[in-house]
Protein backbone atom coordinates (compact mmCIF):
# COMPACT_ATOMS: atom_id res chain seq x y z
CA UNK A 1 0.00 0.00 0.00
CA UNK A 2 0.96 3.64 -0.67
CA UNK A 3 1.78 6.41 1.48
CA UNK A 4 1.53 10.51 0.95
CA UNK A 5 4.52 12.02 1.79
CA UNK A 6 4.08 13.26 5.40
CA UNK A 7 5.96 14.33 8.61
CA UNK A 8 7.42 11.09 9.32
CA UNK A 9 8.69 10.01 5.96
CA UNK A 10 10.26 13.81 6.01
CA UNK A 11 12.49 12.85 9.07
CA UNK A 12 12.98 9.36 7.73
CA UNK A 13 14.27 11.17 4.49
CA UNK A 14 16.57 14.30 6.20
CA UNK A 15 19.96 13.31 6.54
CA UNK A 16 20.71 14.58 9.46
CA UNK A 17 21.49 12.41 12.25
CA UNK A 18 20.67 14.53 14.94
CA UNK A 19 16.93 15.36 14.32
CA UNK A 20 14.37 14.12 16.88
CA UNK A 21 10.78 14.00 17.16
CA UNK A 22 10.47 15.48 20.58
CA UNK A 23 6.44 15.88 21.04
CA UNK A 24 3.18 16.01 18.79
CA UNK A 25 4.19 12.26 17.55
CA UNK A 26 0.49 11.46 16.68
CA UNK A 27 0.41 14.03 14.08
CA UNK A 28 3.34 12.26 11.97
CA UNK A 29 0.98 11.52 9.36
CA UNK A 30 -0.03 15.17 8.81
CA UNK A 31 0.90 16.17 5.12
CA UNK A 32 4.06 18.29 3.59
CA UNK A 33 3.40 20.14 0.82
CA UNK A 34 6.29 22.60 1.23
CA UNK A 35 9.41 24.00 3.86
CA UNK A 36 9.10 27.49 4.73
CA UNK A 37 12.42 29.11 6.54
CA UNK A 38 11.06 31.01 9.50
CA UNK A 39 13.92 33.01 10.81
CA UNK A 40 11.93 36.21 12.40
CA UNK A 41 8.95 36.54 14.19
CA UNK A 42 7.27 38.06 11.14
CA UNK A 43 8.31 35.10 9.09
CA UNK A 44 6.41 32.83 11.89
CA UNK A 45 3.20 35.01 11.12
CA UNK A 46 3.29 33.93 7.84
CA UNK A 47 2.65 30.63 7.39
CA UNK A 48 0.57 28.14 5.34
CA UNK A 49 -1.68 24.66 5.60
CA UNK A 50 0.93 22.09 5.05
CA UNK A 51 4.26 24.29 5.77
CA UNK A 52 6.99 22.32 7.46
CA UNK A 53 8.17 25.61 9.39
CA UNK A 54 12.33 25.56 9.98
CA UNK A 55 12.72 28.14 12.77
CA UNK A 56 14.99 28.77 15.69
CA UNK A 57 14.69 28.84 19.19
CA UNK A 58 15.28 32.19 19.28
CA UNK A 59 12.98 33.31 16.70
CA UNK A 60 10.11 32.02 18.78
CA UNK A 61 11.76 33.50 21.92
CA UNK A 62 11.06 36.94 19.75
CA UNK A 63 7.44 36.62 19.43
CA UNK A 64 6.87 37.36 22.97
CA UNK A 65 4.53 34.98 22.95
CA UNK A 66 3.48 31.69 25.52
CA UNK A 67 4.98 28.51 23.77
CA UNK A 68 1.76 27.27 24.04
CA UNK A 69 0.25 30.01 22.54
CA UNK A 70 2.58 30.17 19.55
CA UNK A 71 2.03 26.25 19.37
CA UNK A 72 -1.94 26.77 18.82
CA UNK A 73 -1.17 29.33 16.22
CA UNK A 74 0.65 27.00 13.86
CA UNK A 75 -1.83 24.27 14.09
CA UNK A 76 -5.12 26.79 13.55
CA UNK A 77 -2.63 27.35 10.06
CA UNK A 78 -2.40 23.75 9.54
CA UNK A 79 0.82 23.80 9.67
CA UNK A 80 2.13 20.25 8.92
CA UNK A 81 5.01 20.61 11.99
CA UNK A 82 7.63 22.44 13.45
CA UNK A 83 11.53 22.10 13.01
CA UNK A 84 13.47 23.61 15.75
CA UNK A 85 16.91 24.75 15.96
CA UNK A 86 17.82 24.76 19.62
CA UNK A 87 21.07 26.73 20.83
CA UNK A 88 23.40 25.44 23.33
CA UNK A 89 22.19 26.09 26.35
CA UNK A 90 18.19 26.15 25.32
CA UNK A 91 16.41 23.27 26.45
CA UNK A 92 12.63 21.98 25.06
CA UNK A 93 10.02 23.99 26.89
CA UNK A 94 7.55 21.67 28.86
CA UNK A 95 5.07 24.45 28.17
CA UNK A 96 5.93 23.48 23.90
CA UNK A 97 5.62 19.88 24.60
CA UNK A 98 2.87 19.75 26.60
CA UNK A 99 1.18 21.82 23.54
CA UNK A 100 2.09 20.22 21.00
CA UNK A 101 1.31 16.39 22.43
CA UNK A 102 -2.41 17.93 23.12
CA UNK A 103 -2.66 19.01 19.63
CA UNK A 104 -1.11 16.32 17.94
CA UNK A 105 1.45 19.25 16.12
CA UNK A 106 4.86 17.62 15.63
CA UNK A 107 8.05 19.21 16.36
CA UNK A 108 11.63 18.19 15.35
CA UNK A 109 14.85 19.51 16.91
CA UNK A 110 18.26 20.03 15.97
CA UNK A 111 21.65 20.93 17.27
CA UNK A 112 22.62 24.26 17.32
CA UNK A 113 25.22 23.40 14.43
CA UNK A 114 22.78 22.53 12.27
CA UNK A 115 22.65 25.41 9.63
CA UNK A 116 18.45 26.69 8.66
CA UNK A 117 19.62 26.76 5.17
CA UNK A 118 21.06 23.22 5.52
CA UNK A 119 17.84 22.07 7.41
CA UNK A 120 15.69 23.67 4.22
CA UNK A 121 17.79 22.12 1.72
CA UNK A 122 17.64 18.86 3.22
CA UNK A 123 13.50 19.15 3.65
CA UNK A 124 13.10 20.59 0.39
CA UNK A 125 15.30 17.95 -1.29
CA UNK A 126 13.13 15.34 0.30
CA UNK A 127 10.12 16.56 -1.07
CA UNK A 128 11.31 16.88 -4.49
CA UNK A 129 12.09 13.53 -4.22
CA UNK A 130 8.48 12.43 -2.79
CA UNK A 131 7.02 14.82 -5.73
CA UNK A 132 9.20 12.82 -8.39
CA UNK A 133 8.18 9.39 -6.63
CA UNK A 134 4.10 10.53 -6.78
CA UNK A 135 4.54 11.37 -10.56
CA UNK A 136 6.27 7.78 -11.23
CA UNK A 137 3.41 6.31 -8.67
CA UNK A 138 0.75 8.71 -10.97
CA UNK A 139 2.34 7.24 -13.93
CA UNK A 140 2.19 3.56 -12.95
CA UNK A 141 -1.31 3.86 -11.67
CA UNK A 142 -2.43 5.29 -15.00
CA UNK A 143 -0.85 2.79 -17.19
CA UNK A 144 -1.50 0.08 -15.02
CA UNK A 145 -6.03 0.80 -15.96
CA UNK A 146 -4.52 1.95 -19.55
CA UNK A 147 -3.88 -1.68 -20.05
CA UNK A 148 -6.26 -2.85 -18.63
CA UNK A 149 -9.12 -0.74 -20.51
CA UNK A 150 -7.09 -1.17 -23.82
CA UNK A 151 -7.25 -4.88 -23.40
CA UNK A 152 -11.08 -5.00 -22.87
CA UNK A 153 -10.98 -5.26 -19.47
CA UNK A 154 -14.12 -3.92 -17.05
CA UNK A 155 -14.85 -3.13 -14.05
CA UNK A 156 -13.97 -6.54 -12.56
CA UNK A 157 -10.30 -5.95 -13.39
CA UNK A 158 -10.16 -2.60 -13.00
CA UNK A 159 -11.70 -3.16 -8.98
CA UNK A 160 -8.93 -6.09 -9.22
CA UNK A 161 -6.61 -4.05 -9.94
CA UNK A 162 -7.11 -1.28 -7.33
CA UNK A 163 -7.59 -3.73 -4.73
CA UNK A 164 -4.17 -5.09 -5.41
CA UNK A 165 -2.88 -0.87 -4.91
CA UNK A 166 -5.06 -0.28 -2.09
CA UNK A 167 -4.87 -3.61 -0.02
CA UNK A 168 -8.81 -3.15 1.30
CA UNK A 169 -12.04 -4.44 0.07
CA UNK A 170 -13.29 -2.73 -3.42
CA UNK A 171 -16.86 -2.74 -5.78
CA UNK A 172 -18.21 -1.02 -8.00
CA UNK A 173 -21.71 -0.24 -7.68
CA UNK A 174 -24.55 1.10 -10.06
CA UNK A 175 -26.61 4.51 -9.97
CA UNK A 176 -29.05 2.97 -7.32
CA UNK A 177 -26.11 2.17 -5.27
CA UNK A 178 -26.25 -1.84 -6.03
CA UNK A 179 -22.91 -3.73 -6.28
CA UNK A 180 -21.65 -4.90 -9.95
CA UNK A 181 -18.66 -6.33 -8.40
CA UNK A 182 -16.95 -7.00 -5.33
CA UNK A 183 -13.04 -7.53 -4.73
CA UNK A 184 -12.72 -10.33 -2.84
CA UNK A 185 -16.17 -11.52 -3.24
CA UNK A 186 -15.84 -12.97 -0.37
CA UNK A 187 -14.61 -10.16 1.91
CA UNK A 188 -15.94 -10.08 5.00
CA UNK A 189 -17.25 -6.33 4.28
CA UNK A 190 -18.84 -6.70 1.72
CA UNK A 191 -22.26 -6.14 3.34
CA UNK A 192 -21.30 -2.28 4.40
CA UNK A 193 -20.48 -1.16 0.35
CA UNK A 194 -24.92 0.30 0.39
CA UNK A 195 -23.77 1.57 3.32
CA UNK A 196 -22.75 5.48 2.82
CA UNK A 197 -21.53 6.53 6.35
CA UNK A 198 -19.58 3.29 7.58
CA UNK A 199 -16.42 4.03 9.01
CA UNK A 200 -13.47 3.35 6.33
CA UNK A 201 -15.66 4.02 3.54
CA UNK A 202 -14.45 5.67 0.69
CA UNK A 203 -16.34 6.37 -3.18
CA UNK A 204 -15.97 7.89 -6.25
CA UNK A 205 -18.36 8.74 -8.67
CA UNK A 206 -17.97 7.10 -11.97
CA UNK A 207 -19.22 9.96 -14.39
CA UNK A 208 -18.40 10.60 -18.32
CA UNK A 209 -20.14 13.99 -19.40
CA UNK A 210 -23.78 13.79 -17.98
CA UNK A 211 -23.66 10.31 -17.60
CA UNK A 212 -23.91 8.50 -14.62
CA UNK A 213 -22.25 5.30 -14.14
CA UNK A 214 -22.40 4.42 -10.46
CA UNK A 215 -19.50 4.92 -8.08
CA UNK A 216 -16.29 2.89 -7.08
CA UNK A 217 -16.10 2.29 -3.28
CA UNK A 218 -12.67 1.28 -0.98
CA UNK A 219 -13.61 -0.35 1.88
CA UNK A 220 -10.75 0.24 4.79
CA UNK A 221 -11.60 0.59 7.93
CA UNK A 222 -9.42 1.34 10.44
CA UNK A 223 -7.12 2.94 7.84
CA UNK A 224 -6.56 6.43 6.67
CA UNK A 225 -6.37 6.87 2.77
CA UNK A 226 -4.18 9.31 2.07
CA UNK A 227 -3.25 11.28 -1.24
CA UNK A 228 -2.15 8.80 -3.48
CA UNK A 229 -4.78 5.94 -2.95
CA UNK A 230 -7.37 8.67 -3.41
CA UNK A 231 -5.50 9.55 -6.33
CA UNK A 232 -5.92 5.81 -7.37
CA UNK A 233 -9.64 5.78 -6.50
CA UNK A 234 -10.03 9.07 -8.91
CA UNK A 235 -7.93 7.24 -12.12
CA UNK A 236 -10.00 3.65 -11.13
CA UNK A 237 -13.13 5.79 -11.22
CA UNK A 238 -11.89 7.46 -14.70
CA UNK A 239 -10.74 3.94 -16.15
CA UNK A 240 -14.40 2.40 -15.46
CA UNK A 241 -16.25 5.68 -16.48
CA UNK A 242 -14.07 5.10 -19.90
CA UNK A 243 -15.14 1.50 -20.38
CA UNK A 244 -18.63 2.06 -19.36
CA UNK A 245 -18.66 5.31 -21.79
CA UNK A 246 -16.81 2.88 -24.34
CA UNK A 247 -19.40 0.26 -23.98
CA UNK A 248 -22.66 2.19 -23.98
CA UNK A 249 -21.25 3.17 -27.17
CA UNK A 250 -20.52 -0.34 -29.20
CA UNK A 251 -23.93 -1.51 -27.57
CA UNK A 252 -25.68 2.00 -28.99
CA UNK A 253 -23.84 1.30 -32.69
CA UNK A 254 -25.08 -2.87 -32.53
CA UNK A 255 -28.68 -1.08 -31.56
CA UNK A 256 -28.49 1.23 -34.11
CA UNK A 257 -27.31 -1.35 -36.54
CA UNK A 258 -30.01 -4.05 -35.32
CA UNK A 259 -33.21 -1.36 -35.66
CA UNK A 260 -31.86 -0.74 -39.65
CA UNK A 261 -31.38 -4.46 -40.35
CA UNK A 262 -34.99 -4.87 -38.43
CA UNK A 263 -36.21 -2.13 -40.65
CA UNK A 264 -35.25 -3.77 -43.97
CA UNK A 265 -36.98 -6.27 -42.81
CA UNK A 266 -40.42 -5.32 -42.16
CA UNK A 267 -40.25 -2.73 -44.56
CA UNK A 268 -39.71 -5.83 -47.12
CA UNK A 269 -36.11 -4.69 -48.55
CA UNK A 270 -34.65 -7.79 -47.10
CA UNK A 271 -36.55 -10.61 -48.30
CA UNK A 272 -33.44 -13.16 -49.24
CA UNK A 273 -33.25 -16.15 -47.31
CA UNK A 274 -30.33 -15.99 -46.91
CA UNK A 275 -29.30 -12.44 -46.36
CA UNK A 276 -32.34 -13.05 -43.54
CA UNK A 277 -30.35 -15.62 -41.68
CA UNK A 278 -27.34 -13.73 -41.54
CA UNK A 279 -28.70 -10.60 -40.01
CA UNK A 280 -30.99 -13.28 -37.65
CA UNK A 281 -27.46 -15.43 -37.06
CA UNK A 282 -25.72 -12.39 -36.03
CA UNK A 283 -27.66 -10.89 -33.45
CA UNK A 284 -29.09 -14.06 -31.77
CA UNK A 285 -32.61 -13.49 -33.43
CA UNK A 286 -34.88 -16.81 -33.52
CA UNK A 287 -36.39 -15.94 -36.93
CA UNK A 288 -37.63 -19.47 -37.97
CA UNK A 289 -40.49 -19.45 -35.70
CA UNK A 290 -43.58 -17.84 -36.39
CA UNK A 291 -44.01 -13.93 -34.90
CA UNK A 292 -46.61 -11.06 -35.22
CA UNK A 293 -45.53 -7.63 -35.54
CA UNK A 294 -46.40 -5.57 -32.57
CA UNK A 295 -45.70 -1.38 -32.59
CA UNK A 296 -46.21 0.67 -29.10
CA UNK A 297 -46.52 4.32 -30.58
CA UNK A 298 -46.68 7.46 -28.52
CA UNK A 299 -49.90 9.19 -29.45
CA UNK A 300 -49.17 12.81 -30.69
CA UNK A 301 -48.40 15.40 -29.68
CA UNK A 302 -45.63 14.83 -26.99
CA UNK A 303 -42.42 17.18 -26.86
CA UNK A 304 -39.26 15.40 -27.88
CA UNK A 305 -37.49 15.52 -24.75
CA UNK A 306 -40.73 13.64 -23.21
CA UNK A 307 -40.50 11.84 -25.42
CA UNK A 308 -37.19 10.06 -25.30
CA UNK A 309 -37.76 9.89 -21.97
CA UNK A 310 -40.79 7.62 -22.83
CA UNK A 311 -39.63 5.50 -25.57
CA UNK A 312 -36.97 4.56 -23.05
CA UNK A 313 -39.58 3.30 -20.21
CA UNK A 314 -41.49 1.71 -23.23
CA UNK A 315 -38.69 -0.12 -24.33
CA UNK A 316 -37.80 -1.03 -21.02
CA UNK A 317 -41.43 -2.45 -20.31
CA UNK A 318 -41.33 -4.18 -23.32
CA UNK A 319 -38.66 -6.11 -22.62
CA UNK A 320 -39.88 -6.61 -18.88
CA UNK A 321 -43.43 -8.59 -20.55
CA UNK A 322 -42.96 -9.64 -24.15
CA UNK A 323 -40.98 -12.46 -22.48
CA UNK A 324 -37.30 -13.19 -23.92
CA UNK A 325 -37.90 -14.45 -27.27
CA UNK A 326 -39.70 -10.79 -28.36
CA UNK A 327 -37.14 -8.69 -30.30
CA UNK A 328 -37.59 -4.80 -29.72
CA UNK A 329 -35.91 -1.68 -31.32
CA UNK A 330 -37.23 1.75 -31.34
CA UNK A 331 -38.11 3.60 -34.40
CA UNK A 332 -39.39 7.35 -34.14
CA UNK A 333 -42.11 8.24 -32.21
CA UNK A 334 -42.93 4.35 -31.85
CA UNK A 335 -41.17 0.99 -29.87
CA UNK A 336 -41.36 -2.04 -32.08
CA UNK A 337 -41.72 -5.80 -30.93
CA UNK A 338 -41.65 -9.42 -32.78
CA UNK A 339 -43.49 -11.42 -30.61
CA UNK A 340 -44.01 -14.75 -30.67
CA UNK A 341 -47.49 -16.16 -29.94
CA UNK A 342 -47.78 -19.69 -29.63
CA UNK A 343 -51.25 -19.74 -32.26
CA UNK A 344 -53.25 -17.56 -34.93
CA UNK A 345 -56.17 -17.13 -31.93
CA UNK A 346 -55.91 -12.81 -32.53
CA UNK A 347 -57.17 -13.11 -28.57
CA UNK A 348 -53.41 -14.52 -27.93
CA UNK A 349 -51.98 -11.94 -29.71
CA UNK A 350 -53.99 -9.67 -27.79
CA UNK A 351 -53.57 -10.88 -23.94
CA UNK A 352 -49.87 -9.72 -25.14
CA UNK A 353 -50.35 -6.39 -26.14
CA UNK A 354 -52.79 -5.91 -22.70
CA UNK A 355 -49.94 -7.52 -20.55
CA UNK A 356 -47.78 -4.50 -22.22
CA UNK A 357 -50.18 -2.19 -21.88
CA UNK A 358 -50.82 -2.71 -17.82
CA UNK A 359 -47.24 -2.14 -17.69
CA UNK A 360 -46.97 1.42 -19.28
CA UNK A 361 -49.96 2.82 -17.42
CA UNK A 362 -47.70 1.64 -14.20
CA UNK A 363 -45.05 3.17 -15.46
CA UNK A 364 -45.78 6.05 -17.82
CA UNK A 365 -47.34 9.39 -16.31
CA UNK A 366 -46.81 11.50 -18.88
CA UNK A 367 -48.11 10.46 -22.06
CA UNK A 368 -50.50 7.76 -23.65
CA UNK A 369 -49.48 5.00 -25.81
CA UNK A 370 -51.40 3.35 -28.58
CA UNK A 371 -50.34 -0.12 -29.24
CA UNK A 372 -51.53 -2.65 -32.46
CA UNK A 373 -50.65 -6.00 -33.26
CA UNK A 374 -50.27 -7.93 -37.37
CA UNK A 375 -51.39 -11.30 -38.01
CA UNK A 376 -49.21 -14.01 -36.86
CA UNK A 377 -46.55 -15.01 -40.01
CA UNK A 378 -45.02 -18.49 -40.30
CA UNK A 379 -41.95 -16.96 -42.33
CA UNK A 380 -39.70 -13.54 -41.30
CA UNK A 381 -40.18 -12.44 -45.35
CA UNK A 382 -43.90 -12.35 -44.49
CA UNK A 383 -43.27 -9.89 -41.75
CA UNK A 384 -43.77 -7.05 -43.59
CA UNK A 385 -47.29 -7.52 -44.43
CA UNK A 386 -47.72 -8.05 -39.88
CA UNK A 387 -46.16 -5.00 -40.04
CA UNK A 388 -48.73 -2.80 -41.90
CA UNK A 389 -50.97 -4.31 -40.11
CA UNK A 390 -50.19 -3.39 -36.98
CA UNK A 391 -49.59 0.33 -38.60
CA UNK A 392 -53.60 0.11 -39.63
CA UNK A 393 -54.47 -1.01 -35.95
CA UNK A 394 -52.99 1.51 -34.50
CA UNK A 395 -54.32 4.15 -37.08
CA UNK A 396 -57.42 2.42 -37.07
CA UNK A 397 -57.99 2.51 -33.42
CA UNK A 398 -56.89 5.79 -32.69
CA UNK A 399 -59.54 6.86 -35.75
CA UNK A 400 -62.45 5.26 -34.02
CA UNK A 401 -61.37 5.78 -30.47
CA UNK A 402 -59.12 8.10 -29.82
CA UNK A 403 -55.71 7.64 -28.01
CA UNK A 404 -54.74 5.34 -25.39
CA UNK A 405 -56.17 2.38 -27.72
CA UNK A 406 -55.09 -1.64 -28.14
CA UNK A 407 -56.09 -2.92 -31.58
CA UNK A 408 -55.25 -6.41 -32.66
CA UNK A 409 -55.58 -6.00 -36.67
CA UNK A 410 -57.70 -8.91 -37.15
CA UNK A 411 -60.39 -8.00 -34.43
CA UNK A 412 -61.00 -4.39 -36.37
CA UNK A 413 -63.87 -5.84 -38.16
CA UNK A 414 -65.97 -2.32 -40.15
CA UNK A 415 -63.91 -0.15 -38.51
CA UNK A 416 -61.14 -1.41 -40.55
CA UNK A 417 -63.50 -0.68 -43.86
CA UNK A 418 -64.57 2.86 -42.73
CA UNK A 419 -61.09 4.13 -41.90
CA UNK A 420 -59.98 3.43 -45.42
CA UNK A 421 -62.89 6.03 -46.33
CA UNK A 422 -62.20 9.93 -46.63
CA UNK A 423 -64.11 11.74 -44.44
CA UNK A 424 -65.87 13.36 -46.54
CA UNK A 425 -67.11 10.21 -48.80
CA UNK A 426 -68.38 9.35 -45.02
CA UNK A 427 -70.26 12.53 -43.99
CA UNK A 428 -72.23 12.08 -47.98
CA UNK A 429 -73.04 7.61 -47.29
CA UNK A 430 -74.09 9.20 -43.76
CA UNK A 431 -76.66 12.09 -45.74
CA UNK A 432 -78.16 10.04 -47.95
CA UNK A 433 -78.60 7.32 -45.98
CA UNK A 434 -80.70 8.79 -42.76
CA UNK A 435 -79.80 12.61 -43.00
CA UNK A 436 -84.29 12.99 -44.07
CA UNK A 437 -84.79 11.02 -40.42
CA UNK A 438 -82.72 12.88 -38.55
CA UNK A 439 -84.27 16.06 -39.87
CA UNK A 440 -87.52 15.10 -38.69
CA UNK A 441 -86.07 13.88 -35.60
CA UNK A 442 -84.59 17.42 -35.25
CA UNK A 443 -87.64 19.42 -36.18
CA UNK A 444 -90.06 17.61 -34.64
CA UNK A 445 -88.44 16.24 -31.06
CA UNK A 446 -88.99 12.54 -32.27
CA UNK A 447 -86.78 9.69 -32.01
CA UNK A 448 -87.04 7.92 -35.50
CA UNK A 449 -83.46 6.88 -35.39
CA UNK A 450 -83.37 5.52 -32.13
CA UNK A 451 -86.14 3.60 -33.14
CA UNK A 452 -84.55 2.47 -36.67
CA UNK A 453 -81.83 1.22 -34.88
CA UNK A 454 -83.32 -0.57 -32.17
CA UNK A 455 -85.22 -2.71 -35.04
CA UNK A 456 -81.97 -3.25 -36.72
CA UNK A 457 -80.09 -4.40 -33.40
CA UNK A 458 -83.05 -6.84 -32.70
CA UNK A 459 -84.72 -7.60 -35.64
CA UNK A 460 -87.79 -7.54 -33.68
CA UNK A 461 -90.52 -5.31 -33.29
CA UNK A 462 -91.79 -6.77 -29.91
CA UNK A 463 -88.26 -7.16 -28.53
CA UNK A 464 -87.24 -3.26 -30.00
CA UNK A 465 -90.57 -2.25 -28.06
CA UNK A 466 -89.47 -4.07 -25.12
CA UNK A 467 -86.21 -2.57 -24.92
CA UNK A 468 -87.18 0.99 -25.82
CA UNK A 469 -90.16 0.82 -23.24
CA UNK A 470 -93.09 1.92 -25.54
CA UNK A 471 -96.12 0.14 -26.87
CA UNK A 472 -95.62 -2.43 -29.96
CA UNK A 473 -98.02 -0.55 -31.90
CA UNK A 474 -96.58 2.55 -30.56
CA UNK A 475 -93.21 1.12 -32.28
CA UNK A 476 -94.98 -0.25 -35.58
CA UNK A 477 -96.24 3.04 -36.18
CA UNK A 478 -92.62 4.90 -35.90
CA UNK A 479 -91.31 1.85 -37.78
CA UNK A 480 -94.16 3.00 -40.51
CA UNK A 481 -93.09 6.62 -40.32
CA UNK A 482 -89.69 6.02 -40.67
CA UNK A 483 -90.51 4.18 -44.28
CA UNK A 484 -92.78 6.84 -45.13
CA UNK A 485 -89.58 8.87 -44.80
CA UNK A 486 -86.76 6.95 -46.03
CA UNK A 487 -88.54 4.66 -48.54
CA UNK A 488 -88.61 0.75 -48.06
CA UNK A 489 -85.99 -0.41 -45.03
CA UNK A 490 -87.33 -3.10 -43.45
CA UNK A 491 -87.86 -5.44 -46.17
CA UNK A 492 -84.78 -4.32 -48.24
CA UNK A 493 -81.60 -5.88 -46.73
CA UNK A 494 -79.23 -3.89 -49.20
CA UNK A 495 -81.83 -0.68 -47.81
CA UNK A 496 -81.08 -2.12 -43.86
CA UNK A 497 -77.17 -2.43 -43.89
CA UNK A 498 -77.09 0.76 -45.38
CA UNK A 499 -78.86 2.75 -42.98
CA UNK A 500 -77.27 0.35 -40.14
CA UNK A 501 -73.97 1.69 -41.08
CA UNK A 502 -74.59 5.14 -41.39
CA UNK A 503 -76.49 5.14 -37.99
CA UNK A 504 -72.65 3.60 -36.96
CA UNK A 505 -70.83 5.82 -38.64
CA UNK A 506 -73.10 8.91 -37.20
CA UNK A 507 -72.65 7.70 -33.56
CA UNK A 508 -69.18 6.58 -33.20
CA UNK A 509 -67.53 8.67 -35.22
CA UNK A 510 -66.89 12.82 -35.69
CA UNK A 511 -67.95 13.21 -39.46
CA UNK A 512 -69.01 16.17 -40.14
CA UNK A 513 -72.45 15.46 -42.16
CA UNK A 514 -74.29 17.61 -40.17
CA UNK A 515 -74.91 21.41 -39.64
CA UNK A 516 -76.72 20.60 -36.56
CA UNK A 517 -73.74 21.77 -33.90
CA UNK A 518 -75.70 19.64 -31.43
CA UNK A 519 -75.21 16.23 -33.12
Amino acid sequence: MWRSFDVRAVVRAIPLDDARVVAGADGLNRPVTRARLAATPEHLRRVAAGDLVVTTAAAVAATAEPWEQVVARLDAAQVAALALRLDDTATVPASLVDAADRLGLPVITFPADAALADVTSAILDALLDAQRQRLERMLEVHQRFGRIVLAGGGPAEIAAALHDLLGCTVAVVDPDGDPIVVVPSDAPDAALVRDEHGAGRVSHPIRAGDQDYGAIVALCAGRDLREDATMALERAAMAVAMRQAQAAAVAEAEERFAAISLEELISGHATGVVEIAERAASFGWDLGRPRAVLLASVDPPTEPRVLAAALATIAAAARATLGRDAIVWRRSATIAALVAPEGDDPGERRRIAEGLRHELDERLRTVTVSIGVGRRVADASELADSFVEASRAVDVGRWAKGRHVTEVFDELGLERLLSSVPQEELADFVRHAIGALHDHDRDHGAELVDTLAMWLETRNMAEAARRMHVHYNTLKNRLERVEAILGPVLDDPARALECEVAIHVARHYDVPWSDDPTV
